[in-house]
């Protein structure tokens, strides 16, 4: 009862106080976004990839773009900027001769009217999963937020593989083009093909080579390639942009080290994210898959027994520790994650967990038992560089979190 009075309050504030801002800072700047080709981008896992890769593409096609996502977003610990911010942006980047604009579109961005005036002429949907459902209350009500977007949208390109095509489709009356692997789709990948080093599958007639070698990111590379299509770029521009992926700081950002070891940074922190990553590191990965990672306090609890399935479920060694706790106790979060864990996988000895509050501790233990070929991947904060606990934010690097745990273990 009082998740859903939060609820509707907040859409009374939303109504209240964020329309009327949103709408205050459009007519001041004179909405400077109807003058750039936006594109928008709304899912719960691959926005900033696939944001990152279609502004690349038009950079390589010689197009002046610019790009709002998790990683440059002004502000910390946010996606989609508030009105104060990201009008006056628009406004810089028309000023600065851009033409086009990649944007992330967050379930928040839209529900409090920060897109308020945009008219974009592409929106794209990753995907809808288990995340943010201490706001929206159900998946019903996120989705319906996010289909915010494809309203505002001349073309909409949608996951047809994902459950939310089916609810979202029939409430669309524009362009629509679909994108899949598993489901008969405008867009479809097929023969794929993964190694260590490389990703190659055939999209239509086109056949896609990249050095990230993940099979998620098939659904990354196909609604970027959908987008491009749309904004009839070359293809040959995207095939050759995609074949060395552009790096996204703290995606799947590889930590270099002397000690045998595969040492990985990923952002993924939704049950489906880390889903994703773990099944496609064991697809190579010849060592044990040994990953550190929490949840966030103030958010979602439902979640955190299925990230504690999956990760028992995905790998051999599971280290639970501390991500931006806000008012919470660390212990009480680490307790609900290890309350999913699958009994099974500790019977049978596939799976073995450690409770480690201190986020650096965690790093040092799992560089201390790690044996050359094993990887390690660090899920949850990516690129961020700080961590919140309670209402202070705390210096943070994963990479130096890493590079401490290799010079820990190397004086040994």
């Amino acid at each position: 009862m009082r998740q859903l009075i939060n609820y509707y309050i907040q859409r009374l504030k939303n109504y209240l106080w964020h329309l009327p801002r949103s709408i205050f800072f459009n007519l001041l700047y004179n909405f400077p976004q109807k003058k750039l080709i936006l594109i928008g981008i709304t899912g719960t896992d691959g926005k900033t990839t696939t944001a990152t890769l279609i502004h690349q593409t038009l950079i390589d096609a010689g197009i002046k773009s610019d790009l709002i996502t998790t990683i440059n977003s002004p502000g910390l610990h946010t996606t989609s900027p508030d009105p104060a911010v990201l009008i006056p942006l628009f406004s810089s980047m028309v000023k600065s001769g851009i033409t086009h604009a990649v944007v992330e579109t967050t379930a928040h961005g839209l529900d409090q009217f920060r897109f308020w005036g945009c008219k974009f002429e592409i929106g794209i949907l990753t995907n809808i999963s288990h995340e943010h459902l201490d706001d929206f209350i159900n998946l019903e009500k996120y989705t319906k937020t996010k289909t915010i977007l494809f309203q505002n949208s001349k073309i909409s390109i949608l996951n047809q593989d994902d459950s939310s095509y089916q609810k979202i489709r029939p409430k669309l009356s524009g362009k629509v083009i679909s994108y899949g692997i598993k489901t008969k789709s405008d867009f479809q990948a097929s023969d794929i093909k993964i190694t260590k080093n490389k990703l190659m599958f055939t999209i239509n007639q086109y056949t896609i080579s990249t050095n990230s070698p993940y099979y998620y990111q098939i659904y990354n590379i196909l609604a970027s390639f959908c987008a491009i299509q749309s904004l009839t770029i070359e293809p040959k521009i995207f095939l050759n942009t995609v074949t060395k992926f552009p790096e996204t700081k703290g995606r799947r950002e590889i930590i270099s080290n002397n000690l045998g070891l595969t040492t990985i940074i990923d952002f993924a922190h939704t049950p489906q994210a880390l889903k994703a990553t773990l099944e496609s590191l064991k697809i190579y990965s010849k060592g044990k898959i040994i990953v550190i990672f929490g949840a966030t306090g103030g958010r979602d609890p439902s979640k955190r027994p299925i990230m504690g399935k999956v990760v028992s479920q995905n790998s051999d060694v599971g280290i639970i520790t501390a991500d931006d706790t806000r008012n919470e106790l660390v212990e009480n979060i680490n307790q609900q994650i290890i309350s999913g864990i699958d009994p099974n996988q500790i019977k049978l000895k596939k799976f073995q967990y450690y409770n480690i509050p201190n986020r650096q501790d965690a790093f040092n233990l799992a560089v201390k038992i790690a044996k050359p070929n094993d990887t390690i991947i660090a899920c949850g904060k990516g690129h961020e560089t700080s961590i919140l606990h309670r209402q202070t934010e705390y210096p943070w690097s994963e990479a130096e979190a890493f590079r401490t745990a290799f010079r820990s273990k190397e004086n040994v």
